[in-house]
């Protein structure tokens, strides 16, 4: 007969186990853009950022990410 540590244990597994299947789901459907969402540029982005979500090329997310953050120690000026 199972206790409560028993009962606690499965729930736990079972919590977890809808928890990775949620998260491995929402990446399978997380898919960026093949070209730059910046009008002026349109150059390909590579599949691995596409497949993170990437919706600018690595030049402009560098553009964008130092105008949000000027003097930034590495910041493209």
């Amino acid at each position: 007969m199972p206790d409560a540590m028993d009962r606690n244990q499965e729930y736990a597994e079972a919590f977890a186990a809808d928890a990775l299947a949620n998260h491995k789901g929402r990446l399978q459907q997380r898919v960026g853009r093949i070209t730059c969402a910046n009008l002026d540029c349109g150059d390909a982005i590579h599949p691995a950022r596409t497949a993170l979500g990437a919706q600018l090329c690595i030049e402009c997310q560098r553009e964008e990410e130092a105008a949000a953050h000027p003097g930034r120690i590495g910041a493209v000026e």
